[in-house]
């Protein structure tokens, strides 16, 4: 998969849907941002990757991308599709 090659991306999580946990607002923030515009993967995972300690991941076969968070304080690993990319 080519990162500099410019996708259109859409479908940005919602940011809530009744989850354990909600995704970080500024993850958010950052992929609504992204909706409706075409940027390099590359590019998208560094600017969400800007404002999380989660880990930002390209998930090719769901042609998304990812964020996973470990809580220490719960013990627990939580898993976003932030945003869908064509």
């Amino acid at each position: 998969m080519n990162l500099d090659e410019p996708k259109e991306f859409y479908d940005p999580h919602p940011g809530f849907a009744g989850a354990a946990l909600c995704i970080p607002s500024k993850v958010q923030r950052v992929a609504s941002e992204l909706n409706g515009n075409k940027v390099s993967l590359r590019e998208a995972v560094a600017r969400i990757q800007a404002v999380t300690t989660g880990l930002v991941e390209i998930q090719e076969k769901l042609k998304a991308l990812s964020l996973t968070l470990t809580l220490k304080s719960r013990s627990q690993t939580y898993f976003f599709r932030i945003i869908r990319f064509r």
